[in-house]
Formats: structure tokens, sequence, C-alpha cells
């Protein structure tokens, strides 16, 4: 979906369980100005991106992640991505077990031309409690044991790395090697 003119185009799909953050995640990505458009088990929206001088359009798809609507979403969002983005609750263990028994299965056929990122998402209420929370470093091990491109963290209640995170999906997809450039 790169493509020459005055700006980049990039597709990037949020994917993972539902009620972790995704959606919160999905608009604090959005800005006033950047238009979004609605369904039931998908949302679109488009976020400007300017790294070193280059401008990019990114089309930011945020998934529903309910089981019944699976077939529908790999159907409507998972052809022609760029970056699949694996989103976990870092206060949810489950949700990241899921990002290996569910969703990299879900996305293996598309992922195939695609960079596929980890993003750990809520890590506000990493500090608010101490029970059953993924740390940054065991996240880290499982990107790595994935062999996914990238991994990072962020946070849409207090904005905590949400420009970085724009940033980052944009740099993994640009690096390409596929070859765990962008795990920070």
């Amino acid at each position: 979906m790169m493509t020459k003119g005055s700006a980049s185009k990039l597709k990037c799909v949020l994917v993972g369980d539902p009620k972790i953050g995704k959606s919160s995640i999905f608009k604090a990505c959005l800005t006033d100005a950047d238009a979004a458009t609605g369904g039931d088990v998908c949302d679109s929206g488009l976020v400007h991106v300017t790294i070193n001088k280059t401008p990019y359009t990114v089309t930011l798809f945020d998934t529903s992640g309910a089981d019944g609507d699976v077939q529908l979403i790999s159907e409507l969002a998972f052809p022609n991505t760029n970056v699949f983005v694996l989103c976990y609750s870092v206060v949810n263990p489950s949700s990241l077990n899921n990002i290996e028994r569910v969703w990299l299965k879900r996305i293996a056929r598309y992922r195939k031309k695609a960079v596929t990122v980890l993003v750990g998402l809520r890590t506000d209420q990493r500090v608010e409690t101490t029970q059953n929370v993924i740390s940054y470093f065991q996240a880290k091990d499982f990107a790595r044991k994935h062999g996914l491109t990238g991994f990072t963290e962020c946070c849409a209640f207090d904005q905590n790395r949400i420009d970085l995170l724009k940033e980052f999906l944009v740099k993994c997809y640009n690096d390409n090697s596929k070859d765990q450039c962008c795990i920070q």
C-alpha cells in the first residue's frame, strides 16, 4: 500500500482480545482532523505521521476481537495489511497468551507480506496492581520468541507514548527486514 506522491500510505490493523484497550488506543491515535468511519466489527481512521520530513498516511483499523466476528473481520480488514498490531493488556495475562493461542493463527495467511508487532496496552494500570501483570521484559521475550518485528507499550488513558506508537508502526514497516529490528 506504500505509494509515491505527496504521502506514503500504510495499512495497520489492530487485533487482539475484546476489552483490552484496542479501541481506546485507536481513538487516541486519531486527531481531530483525522477521518474515522465506524462499523460493528471494524472501525477505520486515518493517522498522519511525519518521519524525517516524509509524510505518511496510515489507515488504522480497529477490529472488535469478538469470536463471532472473526470471519467477517478477516475478509474486511486483513487483506493487504502492511502491519499487524497484536495488542494485549499488561494487566491481563490471558490476552498475551491468546496472541499465541488465537491471534497469530488467525492472521497467519495474511501475515506473509506484512510486518507483525506486539503492543502492550493499559500500562498505567501496571502500577495500580501487582497481581498478574506482564512485565515489559516478559513481553519483549515473547516478541523475540515468536519472531515478531517489533514490540512496544503505550497507554491511551494518559496518552503515554501514543505519538511514539504511530512513528513506531511506520518505522517497523520501513525497516521491513522482519528480523526484530524494532524491539525496543
